[in-house]
């Protein structure tokens, strides 16, 4: 009963209010303009720019893209992934949110610093599970996971997770790894509570099925490359200044000098009937309607390239270039 104001107190109390009142509006009327304030919590500071979040979404565009068509090939089922939402709040937030049972995926991804976190919903993940078994339902998503269904998630991650790092690829190279699955949030601290975070929320569909996954960027995780995740800087210069432009060049350059191309060269047309080839013996000379001095025309695939001479080179026949066709007077249909 101590909590109930007596009615002294009431009217104490709206006098204190009406002389709030008038004083406040005393002090509109002065001319002096309002000060609007707004609290401002510590605890929840927004740490990730927005120049960070649209490369969240740059990134996690094409990752949903390339993770449809990568489990579409696992399953052999068509599947669809969008991204929901990109969002920030703190890591207790997120935790607080997750439900119950749940998977949780931790891995790490140098050079990224410390460890992410993958969350599947119960839905995806007992979908996965029923698809593997070639079921059509997800059936049963309160109980606990087995150890066999862990496995089978997990080997479906590990052939999956490589697409993580290729959406990436555009930003920063990464080399992810999963350290451990857990169906429980308690032994998936990887961050303090306070600590701000980025959660990705996609949505996977299966036919008439759809599930949740969220992955979880703590910015002290992303904090090592935060340089490099400027938008308009790896859009306005022709190459990322990320130290690997070399490599990729060098390697680039030596898958197209050891590309195999299949090269063909061609005499004139030579007309022959059906009898004609039939009745070819050992010995028998055919004619062709291709002067001595007349180049060849090499093709590679079906499109003329080149035009050459033919001789030999040891023990070997050889062809010399003598003339480059060019492609503008030429028609590179499929039917040539």
């Amino acid at each position: 009963m101590s909590d109930i104001l007596s009615q002294a107190e009431i009217d104490e109390l709206l006098n204190t209010l009406m002389d709030g009142d008038d004083a406040s509006a005393s002090d509109s009327g002065s001319g002096a303009p309002a000060l609007k304030v707004k609290d401002y919590d510590f605890r929840t500071a927004n740490r990730f720019p927005k120049e960070q979040m649209r490369t969240f979404n740059v990134v996690f565009e094409s990752f949903s893209q390339l993770f449809s068509s990568r489990l579409s090939n696992i399953l052999r089922v068509s599947c669809e992934c969008e991204v929901l939402s990109i969002e920030e709040c703190s890591y207790s937030e997120f935790n607080n949110s997750l439900p119950a049972p749940v998977v949780l995926v931790v891995v790490e991804s140098p050079p990224m610093y410390g460890s992410l976190l993958i969350q599947m919903s119960p839905e995806l993940a007992y979908m996965l599970i029923s698809r593997l078994f070639g079921g059509v339902s997800a059936g049963e998503s309160s109980k606990q996971f087995t150890e066999i269904e862990l496995s089978l998630i997990e080997r479906i991650l590990r052939q999956i997770i490589g697409v993580f790092d290729e959406a990436w690829d555009k930003v920063i190279g990464l080399s992810t790894m999963i350290e451990r699955i857990e169906t429980s949030p308690q032994f998936a601290q990887i961050s303090a509570p306070n600590e701000p975070v980025a959660v990705i929320i996609l949505n996977i569909k299966m036919g008439e099925e759809s599930g949740l996954m969220s992955i979880c960027l703590p910015h002290s995780a992303v904090d090592p490359v935060s340089q490099q995740l400027n938008t308009r800087l790896w859009f306005s210069s022709g190459k990322r200044e990320d130290g690997r432009h070399e490599e990729r060049f060098a390697l680039l350059s030596e898958k197209i000098v050891h590309t195999p191309i299949p090269l063909t060269a061609y005499f004139e047309h030579t007309p022959a009937t059906v009898a004609d080839i039939v009745n070819l013996q050992v010995g028998d000379v055919i004619k062709l309607e291709h002067g001595l001095n007349q180049p060849l025309t090499v093709k590679v695939h079906h499109i003329p390239k080149f035009h050459v001479t033919m001789g030999t080179m040891g023990s070997k026949y050889a062809l010399q270039i003598v003339d480059i066709i060019k492609e503008d007077n030429q028609n590179e249909s499929f039917t040539g």
